[in-house]
């Protein structure tokens, strides 16, 4: 219960009209992010807040994140995937209510209150490559199945590095997103060495949102070397027009919990194609 109140209290402190605010308290410090109630991206005030502490404090996000996180907004797949990928605990809809505490805390702002997306500083290179060049690239593939746009995701992929020690670098996973009629809307690779949240479908779903402010389009297909994780398949979901009509393939099944029993899975979206 003062737990409870304690969470109420800071929401109060913290509460903007038509504004979210996701919060999270560690080491006497209360580490929040808004989001605007208008806005309508592939984020929100605790994606904001996780992708933030990320990109701030890195391996010390870790720390930080074993701590519950409260937000005054309900919770969406892609808020709960999130969390359940990088975070640890959460809890939705607190009510900003004054309980007259005495809070002995540092307040730190994360991210640009107006803005929808944090301005992440750990973006890798390949993630920055212009989309018409990656088009131009995909389309001399000359795919014209499944199979065939997997194998291109493949070697998008390849252009990662990587090392002898694994966790230093950047997996090996590349997705892109391409329309009813072919044309590749969207790119992502992994870059999530440092920044635990940016997968590659991350990466693309949100540089979409960047470029065009659009969301995913009735009928488009994405494909992707691995099995999206609960995480980017919540942002997935969140961020298409129409769920229904979204085709997802990918090529590995990913061994781990983390993707098993996804949005996408339990209304059967996404789809293992082994490539050839």
């Amino acid at each position: 219960m003062l737990a409870e109140k304690r969470a109420e209290h800071i929401a109060f402190i913290l509460n903007k009209p038509g504004k979210d605010v996701a919060f999270v308290e560690h080491d006497g410090v209360l580490y929040y992010a808004y989001f605007s109630k208008a806005l309508s991206a592939p984020s929100s005030a605790t994606v904001k807040l996780l992708q933030g502490l990320f990109d701030e404090f890195v391996d010390h996000s870790f720390f930080i994140l074993r701590q519950r996180i409260f937000t005054t907004s309900p919770l969406t797949e892609m808020c709960r995937g999130m969390v359940k990928v990088v975070a640890k605990r959460v809890s939705e809809n607190i009510l900003p209510l004054d309980h007259g505490l005495s809070l002995n805390l540092r307040f730190q702002n994360v991210g640009e209150e107006e803005t929808a997306l944090i301005t992440v500083r750990h973006l890798n290179v390949e993630n920055q490559v212009p989309l018409q060049e990656v088009r131009q690239w995909i389309s001399q593939g000359s795919a014209t199945n499944p199979q065939e746009y997997l194998q291109l995701a493949k070697k998008l992929a390849q252009k990662i590095p990587r090392g002898e020690v694994l966790h230093d670098y950047d997996r090996d996973i590349a997705a892109f997103l391409v329309s009813p009629n072919g044309t590749v809307l969207s790119y992502g690779v992994n870059s999530n060495s440092k920044n635990k949240t940016l997968h590659a479908e991350v990466n693309l779903l949100q540089r979409l949102f960047k470029e065009s402010q659009e969301k995913i389009p009735e009928g488009a297909t994405l494909y992707s070397t691995h099995k999206p994780c609960k995480m980017c398949a919540g942002m997935i979901y969140h961020w298409s027009a129409h769920p229904e009509s979204l085709k997802v393939y990918y090529a590995i099944e990913e061994a781990g919990g983390l993707s098993r029993q996804t949005v996408l899975d339990r209304h059967q979206i996404n789809k293992q194609l082994p490539s050839n």
